[in-house]
C-alpha cells in the first residue's frame, strides 16, 4: 500500500480480481487496504474483491463485466450485469457473482468506433 500511496494515477477504473482487495484495516476513516490507496493516488474507480475467489466464475465474470463496460455501459450497470448473468447461468453460489464492489465514482468510457464484442 505504501508503494501506490506514492504513485500518481491517472486511471479511471482500476480492477482487482485477486482475493479480498476490498479488506483493509478499519480506521476512524473508514476501511484502510489497497483499494483505498489506490483510490487515495488517483483512480477514479476501483473494483474489488470482498472475499476468496473461484477461478472459473472469475474468469466468466470478468469478460461479461469487460463486455458490457466496452459496450459504454457505467462500471456499476456493469457490474449489475455481470452479476446477474453469472446467476443465471450455472454460478448460483453467492461465492461466485458477489465478491466484488466498486468503490469511487460510477465512470464510463467511449471507445469510439471499435467494434463492440457480443455480450454473454
Amino acid at each position: 500500500m505504501a508503494d501506490i500511496s506514492k504513485t500518481q494515477l491517472r486511471a479511471k477504473l482500476v480492477v482487482l480480481s485477486c482475493c479480498h482487495s476490498a479488506r483493509g484495516q478499519i480506521r476512524t476513516e473508514g476501511v484502510i487496504g489497497i483499494a483505498r490507496a489506490f483510490l487515495g493516488s488517483g483512480a477514479r474507480s476501483v473494483l474489488a474483491a470482498r472475499w476468496r475467489l473461484d477461478d472459473i466464475a472469475t474468469e466468466q465474470f470478468m469478460t461479461c463485466f469487460y463486455k458490457h463496460l466496452f459496450r459504454g455501459e457505467s462500471a456499476s450497470e456493469s457490474l449489475h450485469k455481470a452479476r446477474k448473468w453469472m446467476r443465471n447461468n450455472g454460478f448460483d453460489k453467492v461465492s461466485q457473482w458477489a465478491p466484488f464492489m466498486i468503490m469511487g465514482d460510477n465512470v464510463t468510457f467511449d471507445f469510439g468506433n471499435w467494434p463492440v464484442p457480443s455480450a454473454p
